[in-house]
């Protein structure tokens, strides 16, 4: 019994001595490959006082943005400080790797991280932006948009106008098997991203992730149908539309609305180059990736002032802009006729009363 024990302890210490010559050897003994004296929490702090210029270049914010956004994600308890990342350098991860389109692995060098580090933060930031999507993308209320009711152009004749509609090809990464779905008509492969904006350029609603061979209209259909995130028309409102939807109650088309619609995507996929290639994400993190990418679009509207991105937008229009232009009559869930009817009768009465004044 005696030389039982002694060799179950023997066997014990034998396994035991393994695993710390193992431990040592896998994450003591090696060199360590982010070893630069850069780390990520000394790249935030250069960031935070330097130039505001650095801040702006690398990260696509003002430094006063940057650090409301990360104090308003930090008291909303979104996110929180960890052992070794601030929530300052969890937002710069992220932030910078939709403002670059980088990579995990330049990531790693940038931040000093470990590839499941820079990982695990930026999908917790990007859950965290997406929490903040109510309080910064909001629909249109029942009120004539500033836009149109100071300007004299389109008020009286567009004041029930709150609105307009469009959509954009955002690339997609996706399998083999799905690459015919998300195939536009362009030949690339995309998602069919639907956007409300207002005529102050923010975005009242985001709706992401359809397949790119979808159809404008049939985008529209399903947002103005799905129990949650659906779109809604306040009464007697309506929304300027393209050719690409019927022109139905609601949405008044085929009315040129894309300017405002085209300056805003543009500004959007220039601010977040994410948006020009296809990221190799899952495809439902890529809708979301769309999503808080338009959620920063708004909180930069809000608190980054004189935006110069805005400021050269109207050079940078959207490329894909007939992709989906067929008429379509799949709007709503019941496209009547009558419902077509009162669309038609309110453009043409929109356009005679702008005759008789003109």
């Amino acid at each position: 019994m005696d030389e039982d024990m002694e060799f179950f302890y023997f066997c014990a210490q034998s396994i035991t001595l393994i695993c710390i010559l193992g431990y040592y050897y896998s994450y003591g003994y090696r060199d360590r490959v982010h070893d630069s004296i850069l780390s990520g929490d000394s790249f935030v702090n250069e960031l935070l006082i330097g130039h505001e210029r650095s801040c702006f270049d690398l990260l696509r914010v003002s430094k006063g943005c940057y650090i409301n956004l990360s104090n308003e994600l930090r008291e909303r308890g979104l996110l929180a400080d960890s052992r070794n990342v601030t929530v300052e350098e969890q937002v710069a991860i992220f932030l910078f790797t939709i403002a670059h389109n980088e990579r995990n692995r330049v990531m790693q060098n940038r931040f000093q991280h470990s590839g499941e580090t820079i990982s695990r933060y930026f999908n917790r930031v990007l859950s965290a932006i997406l929490h903040l999507s109510p309080h910064y993308i909001k629909p249109a209320g029942s009120d004539t948009p500033l836009e149109i009711a100071t300007n004299p152009t389109f008020y009286p004749y567009l004041k029930d106008c709150i609105g307009a509609i469009d959509g954009t090809h955002i690339p997609a990464w996706v399998r083999l098997e799905d690459q015919v779905r998300y195939r536009n008509r362009k030949g690339f492969l995309s998602q069919n991203v639907m956007a409300v904006v207002s005529f102050d350029m923010k975005f009242q609603y985001v709706f992401a992730g359809w397949e790119g061979s979808a159809s404008d209209s049939k985008v529209l259909q399903d947002a103005l149908s799905r129990p949650y995130n659906r779109l809604q028309v306040p009464t007697g409102k309506f929304y300027l539309v393209d050719g690409g939807y019927a022109n139905t109650r609601g949405f008044v088309a085929p009315y040129r609305a894309r300017n405002v619609v085209e300056r805003t995507f543009a500004v959007l996929k220039q601010r977040f180059p994410i948006l020009k290639t296809a990221p190799r994400y899952p495809l439902n993190t890529q809708a979301k990736i769309v999503v808080a990418c338009c959620v920063m679009h708004n909180y930069i509207k809000q608190w980054n002032y004189n935006d110069e991105l805005e400021e050269g937008s109207v050079l940078e229009m959207d490329v894909d802009e007939n992709i989906n232009v067929e008429e379509d009559t799949e709007v709503g869930s019941v496209p009547s006729d009558a419902n077509t009817r009162f669309a038609c009768a309110l453009r043409d009465a929109i356009a005679q009363q702008m005759w008789d004044d003109y």
